[in-house]
């Protein structure tokens, strides 16, 4: 929807008119504020001046609109006049307000005005009224000659001239309206902004000005500065009241340490009813060299804590003849601090126990000595019953036994199952079980662990108290986290390491048998050979390549077994590439003697792999003919360099492979049919994974697949430059990202 701005306009000055008439009568009102008729008289005059900004954008008929623009002017004018006396007078200069002063402050204010009425007879200003049409809206705006600019800079200067009043006063010592004047310069601040945008051309038309509507929001801030807010009133109390008030000790020093000068919390402090002329270190021996440190320290035999701060007494001619010094109470803050480092250090220790009982014994100990708590308790859930795991001694002796145990089953209801059930902290009385001297407990759950309990002898628990407390409870269900992930982690091992044993066993027990029966499956088919035909003796001949074949399997399947439970350090090992290579492809050509396989291999590589390599590059080998159905099927073995990174690239010539089959070709549940005969593609991806590598498919040209193998480059002897050390090969390899992102 389009916006009229003229309407936006009239609008804005209507309700810049109702603010300013409204904030004079409020002045009218509150005589008794410094400056409030003055401000009075300032805000009625902008809210002529709203009102006359309305006319002006009503008016079509350019000669009435210079008629009206002389009107605005003067209201205009007489707002910057009226700022002049209004700081005058807010900043105690009352006396300058002579008719002496006023009459010549207003001729310079009005001087635009007069130019404007006596035009026709010195022809100085030049106003001319021009219809203007600017976002859809034709409005009659005035254009002013270059005379304005002069008359501008006046207008500025007298508005400079009463910030800068505003601002001496702010700084002024005797000034008990600091924060008011803040918020009046600050304030104030808006229409100035709108003007300076106005006279520079920034404005939606050049024949609305917003400066009346932001003359008037701020005479909303200013007035309820000067009329409402009470914080930033005036301090009626003379500085000497305020220090004798002041709950810190307050005590001024001579050169020589003496009291010259005291408030009411040092006399206390220092336990003593008039110290003025008595030496500070003979009250307190020991205060003055904290004192000039500046360093926390505590006195006496109180457990007060106090900061001191020191200022300088000077004379008139800036030599120090003494010291000021505040010792600020900060107990609170030193407990505080003292607590966190108790618990920041007592935390290591928690993590580092070993049992439920040891963290929870922890836990008490804390809560009793570094709390200030006279007895704490850890309950710990066992077959849905909390049970005491440690206790204080306090709590032992006078709570009964039946109390100290949690159930769902509890009647009346249990607080600690209440408690360990919501998960929520609560804060419980005891005075009704009759558990004197422990009045009150702070119930804090620990997880699915249990619950801690902390009493205190005070009717009521601190919010810091209760703070702490949760620190220290969120601390002990952590410590008891680390416990239970132990003790998990320490069964998960053990049964790991059996099951691995077991593996081991009856892979053992699977190869021994198989291979003797390989043997004897073997040697009967030897030993039938006699009597059987010449030309049937070529299924014994399976039989016999098939025991091998079987016979060589269960070692691969013991070579797979040991690589997948080894760890990193003892898979893997420098393997040379090149000759693994060759032996792969040498195999494959003994089993498919109709394909042409070339391996182009530029110089010598080795790899991080182990012994089972040839069997993987042979999977991949045999799955590249298996699907291939050309005429003359071919396969393309090369080794190719991706920084720290080898790639071994074997191409074919058969139909290719599907984008989703590239995607789920290493699966485990997928036909051997889809991935050639021997251990399969997931065989291979698995030792891929095991070698730290990566295997993928992409298409071949013009027809066929390219399966790619990455592989870890070995760091061999030979393979180091002699420039570079072997370390910071190896800190290269560790950090190169792998030049294919696969996800």
């Amino acid at each position: 929807m389009d916006v009229d701005i003229a309407t936006v306009a009239i609008l804005g000055n209507a309700g810049g008119a109702l603010i300013g008439f409204a904030i004079a009568v409020v002045a009218a009102r509150n005589q008794d504020v410094p400056g409030a008729r003055q401000y009075g008289w300032l805000a009625a005059a902008g809210g002529c001046w709203c009102t006359i900004s309305i006319w002006q954008i009503v008016v079509s008929d350019p000669a009435a609109v210079k008629t009206v623009y002389l009107l605005s002017r003067t209201a205009a004018m007489q707002v910057i006049g009226l700022w002049i006396v209004f700081a005058l007078v807010y900043t105690g200069r009352q006396s300058w307000l002579r008719p002496s002063s006023l009459g010549p402050l207003f001729l310079v204010v009005n001087a635009d005005v007069l130019l404007l009425l006596t035009d026709q007879a010195h022809d100085l200003v030049e106003v001319t009224a021009v219809p203007v049409t600017q976002l859809g809206t034709t409005l009659v705006a005035i254009q002013r000659g270059p005379t304005f600019a002069v008359l501008l800079a006046v207008s500025y200067g007298l508005l400079l001239l009463g910030y800068a009043l505003l601002i001496e006063f702010l700084f002024r010592s005797q000034n008990v309206y600091r924060r008011q004047t803040a918020a009046i310069i600050i304030g104030t601040g808006l229409p100035i902004f709108v003007a300076v945008l106005y006279d520079f051309g920034y404005t939606p038309h050049p024949a609305i000005d917003l400066t009346p509507v932001a003359f008037s929001l701020n005479a909303v801030l200013v007035g309820w500065v000067l009329f409402k807010d009470e914080s930033l009133s005036v301090t009626t109390l003379s500085g000497d009241t305020l220090v004798d008030n002041l709950p810190d000790p307050v005590i001024a020093l001579t050169d020589d340490c003496v009291i010259i000068d005291y408030n009411a919390a040092a006399a206390s402090a220092l336990d003593h009813p008039d110290p003025d002329g008595e030496s500070l270190d003979d009250l307190a021996p020991g205060i003055v060299e904290h004192i000039e440190r500046g360093e926390v320290f505590s006195f006496g035999d109180s457990f007060t804590y106090y900061n001191p701060q020191t200022t300088s007494l000077t004379d008139q001619s800036g030599t120090e003849r003494g010291r000021l010094v505040v010792l600020r109470d900060v107990t609170g803050q030193q407990r505080r601090q003292d607590r966190l480092e108790a618990l920041q250090a007592a935390t290591q220790q928690f993590i580092e126990a070993e049992t439920a009982e040891g963290v929870a014994e922890m836990a008490v100990e804390f809560a009793t000595a570094v709390l200030d708590k006279n007895a704490a308790g850890v309950f710990i859930e066992n077959d849905r019953v909390l049970e005491p795991a440690v206790i204080s001694e306090s709590i032992e002796q006078n709570v009964a036994e039946e109390l100290l145990y949690g159930s769902p089953t509890d009647e009346p209801e249990s607080k600690l199952w209440k408690t360990y059930e919501t998960g929520e902290i609560q804060a419980v009385s005891l005075d009704q079980d009759g558990l004197d001297p422990l009045d009150n407990a702070l119930m804090l759950p620990l997880g699915s662990h249990g619950v801690m309990a902390i009493t205190s002898h005070d009717s009521t628990l601190a919010t810091e108290d209760r703070r702490y407390a949760a620190i220290l409870a969120q601390t002990t269900q952590v410590a008891l986290d680390q416990v239970e992930r132990e003790r998990e982690l320490r069964q998960s091992r053990s049964s790991v390491q059996r099951r691995r044993e077991q593996i081991e066993f009856f892979n053992g027990v699977l190869r021994h048998s198989l291979h003797n029966a390989m043997v004897v499956i073997r040697g009967r088919a030897e030993h039938i050979r006699e009597t059987v035909p010449r030309s049937k003796q070529r299924h014994l001949d399976s039989i016999s390549d098939w025991c091998g074949k079987l016979t060589e399997m269960s070692e691969t399947i013991r070579d797979i077994n040991n690589t997948v439970t080894a760890s990193e350090a003892e898979r893997l090992d420098a393997v040379d590439l090149n000759a693994t290579l060759r032996r792969s492809i040498e195999s494959l050509r003994d089993e498919y003697d109709s394909v042409a396989v070339s391996c182009e291999l530029d110089e010598d590589y080795s790899v991080q792999a182990n012994e089972l390599l040839e069997e993987v590059l042979l999977s991949i080998l045999r799955n590249a003919v298996e699907h291939n159905d050309a005429d003359s099927p071919k396969v393309t073995v090369s080794v190719q360099q991706a920084s720290d990174w080898l790639q071994v690239r074997i191409a074919d010539n058969g139909p290719g492979m599907s984008d989703e089959l590239k995607t789920t070709v290493f699966e485990r549940g997928l036909s051997p049919d889809q991935t050639a005969g021997g251990f399969g593609l997931y065989f291979v991806s698995v030792m891929m994974d095991l070698y730290g590598g990566t295997l993928w498919f992409e298409d071949n040209h013009p027809t066929g697949t390219v399966a790619i193998l990455e592989f870890q480059q070995a760091v061999t002897g030979g393979a180091v430059d002699d420039d570079q050390p072997v370390d910071t090969k190896t800190a290269a390899t560790e950090a190169q990202t792998k030049s294919h992102n696969r996800g």
